[in-house]
């Protein structure tokens, strides 16, 4: 890839912009569901275990990495100052990449236990309106004017499709994105109040009966 690339529309987005008047399909959740191939659908508890252990098994490889860390930078370089700065960046990369391991054991364990105890948040998954984590916001929160009027100007500060804008917005929200989720409900559900938190027991996304445990 040629560096400037990184600066264009994606391939993509390009080829949709040539088909003309794009029209979303008609599609059932059964359609959607048929397109799956069937196996995907199995469980099984012996591949669940492979996938943990894995999952585990990179946590702990980040570890003993993160342990290394100022070994590495001497023997980098002899410079003391040097040695500061690369250990400054591979301190930063292990949060980075232990942040997201972590996350994925998080996840686990608030699924399992959403599934029985909290409620029903798992029910709305990625449906763009009720999801419980992330609803895509609309033209209305980017103050852009209806589809039949709006010009190519409109989208070129809120909309972007380049790779560049793409991996920073990754960036955004690997590094802090859930952790603004968690404290003040940063893209999350809309249906609740402003601040709302994960961390607050008394909070909207807890029932009454729920928040002592919760605050436990």
């Amino acid at each position: 890839m040629i560096w400037f690339q990184i600066f264009q529309d994606g391939p993509e987005y390009e080829a949709r912009k040539h088909k003309g008047t794009f029209t979303p399909p008609n599609l059932s959740l059964k359609h959607l569901r048929e397109a799956v191939p069937p196996e995907l659908f199995e469980k099984s508890t012996l591949k669940s275990l492979y996938y943990l252990l894995r999952h585990l098994a990179f946590t702990l490889f980040f570890y003993h990495i993160a342990t290394r860390i100022s070994d590495i930078a001497q023997v980098a370089t002899s410079v003391p100052l040097a040695q500061a700065f690369i250990r400054a960046v591979l301190c930063i990369l292990y949060w980075g990449w232990q942040g997201v391991a972590f996350a994925g054991i998080w996840c686990l364990g608030y699924s399992e236990v959403t599934s029985t105890d909290v409620g029903n948040g798992q029910k709305s998954t990625n449906n763009i309106e009720r999801d419980e984590t992330y609803v895509p916001p609309t033209r209305t929160d980017f103050k852009l004017p209806d589809g039949r009027v709006a010009v190519r100007m409109d989208y070129a500060e809120v909309l972007e499709e380049t790779p560049a804008f793409t991996l920073f917005k990754l960036f955004v929200r690997q590094f802090f994105g859930f952790q603004l989720y968690l404290i003040h409900n940063r893209k999350g559900n809309p249906r609740y109040p402003p601040g709302t938190s994960h961390y607050k027991p008394s909070s909207n996304l807890f029932k009454p009966e729920q928040r002592t445990r919760k605050g436990v």
